[in-house]
């Protein structure tokens, strides 16, 4: 497993994209999360893996990372129940938190490769938070269909 592919989490959270692990070259975003209420001491974030599914956000281990682990999977898509109910999408936060695309990281983890999930995750995050969704084709950045 290579330093990039360790950063991705069992549910398909790219924790090498986010915030809480970027703001280690940002102190300014650093500043943010802390005035935020996340502990200073918990960031920045190692990542899902590293840190054995403790997120600075849950102050606990995640159950979704001890769900994976307890069968013994890296990823989420590799067990039988998947999807289950844990990867669910849901509209609270979904404006401030990319957790809807967890099942579509997974899928195309499984599909292409984590290499090329890794190239990809950057694009698949900003359309998240700035795609249009057009109807008929899905999510659109920059004309750029996913």
């Amino acid at each position: 497993m290579n330093e990039r592919e360790i950063l991705i989490a069992p549910c398909g959270l790219d924790c090498g994209i986010c915030e809480l692990y970027t703001c280690r070259n940002d102190r300014q975003l650093l500043e943010n999360l802390v005035s935020t209420g996340i502990p200073e001491s918990s960031l920045p974030c190692k990542g899902c893996k590293p840190l054995a599914g403790k997120c600075p956000l849950l102050g606990d281990v995640c159950a979704t990372y001890s769900c994976s682990s307890n069968k013994g999977h890296s990823f989420c898509s590799e067990c039988s129940d998947f999807p289950c109910m844990k990867l669910a999408p849901s509209s609270d936060r979904a404006n401030i938190l990319p957790h809807n695309t967890k099942v579509f990281n997974l899928c195309t983890i499984k599909r292409d490769g984590i290499d090329a999930f890794i190239a990809k995750a950057r694009h698949i995050k900003d359309s998240y938070y700035a795609g249009k969704i057009v109807i008929g084709e899905g999510p659109v950045l920059d004309k750029k269909p996913l």
